[in-house]
């Protein structure tokens, strides 16, 4: 039995990594004004953040097109007796809608629709793992499964510098953003999968510095709470030196853990704005 592993760019996946790991891409479309480019097709991530920084242009982002998926989705039927689509959480995007109506038109293979309940590195976390399991010849049931525990013993921390652009794509109320201007709030965000919004706000800072000191707290009480082998990922907007003090600091801590750090997914920063750092902690 034969399945493809397909997943989209906000789950932190460039062409060339899909490629070299096997995995079939789904592009996001990023519009800044009125240009429209597929993520990671079209423009990079490097140059979206360089775009973002030259720009008073707030880019929004949409779900991949319902014929690029029945497309993609088609083709692949022809060479595979199933598809499992893993892509970003439902909680942040319709994409899972959509992808589920267009499954139903594929009739050469079975396709599965899984939704990670997250975005970035935790959702990519999951598809790498769904890709592994399909090498070593177990079933979609047996995947999906596996997935499931993986995604209930994940968790994300995030601090955002600025909520402009959480605000500008309905993430916040408008009413939290302006506070948080005025009183130099930086909050602290938590994201889980049994979360059903998505993030919860857990913690507002008043400067940089306590609210890394929060971010890193906040880390190691969750690893203090966990009974199973861990690894600790630490992705960045485009501050790369505040994410390598984080890593410095948790590799302090946990001198066994090798800490990679990771650049953002577009669609992240599309809505986060480029000043955020997070730390994802899941189960090896």
């Amino acid at each position: 039995m034969s399945i493809a592993i397909v997943t989209d760019t906000a789950c932190n996946f460039t062409p060339e990594s899909a490629e070299k790991n096997g995995i079939h891409l789904l592009p996001i479309e990023i519009t800044f004004g009125d240009k429209t480019y597929k993520d990671g097709f079209d423009i990079t991530t490097q140059e979206f953040y360089e775009l973002m920084e030259s720009s008073d242009i707030i880019p929004s982002t949409a779900q991949p097109k319902p014929i690029d998926v029945y497309q993609l989705y088609e083709k692949l039927s022809h060479d595979y007796d199933e598809i499992l689509s893993i892509n970003l959480g439902s909680t942040v995007s319709g994409t899972i809608e959509t992808l589920n109506l267009v499954a139903k038109e594929i009739h050469q293979a079975n396709v599965t629709v899984y939704d990670t309940k997250f975005v970035s590195i935790p959702a990519g976390y999951l598809v790498l793992e769904a890709k592994r399991l399909v090498d070593e010849g177990k079933s979609v049931e047996e995947i999906i499964a596996h997935l499931d525990e993986l995604r209930d013993q994940s968790i994300a921390y995030a601090m955002v510098q600025d909520l402009d652009n959480l605000v500008e794509s309905g993430r916040v109320p408008a009413v939290l953003g302006t506070v948080a201007k005025l009183a130099k709030i930086k909050p602290i965000i938590k994201i889980e999968a049994k979360n059903t919004k998505g993030l919860e706000i857990t913690d507002k800072i008043r400067t940089n510095k306590r609210a890394i000191n929060k971010l890193i707290e906040l880390v190691t009480q969750h690893i203090e709470s966990i009974d199973y082998p861990f690894h600790i990922d630490i992705a960045h907007g485009n501050i790369p030196e505040v994410a390598e003090d984080i890593r410095l600091r948790l590799t302090n801590i946990y001198p066994d853990h090798e800490i990679k750090l990771h650049l953002l997914t577009s669609v992240i920063g599309a809505h986060s704005g480029p000043n955020i750092v997070g730390v994802f902690v899941g189960p090896k």
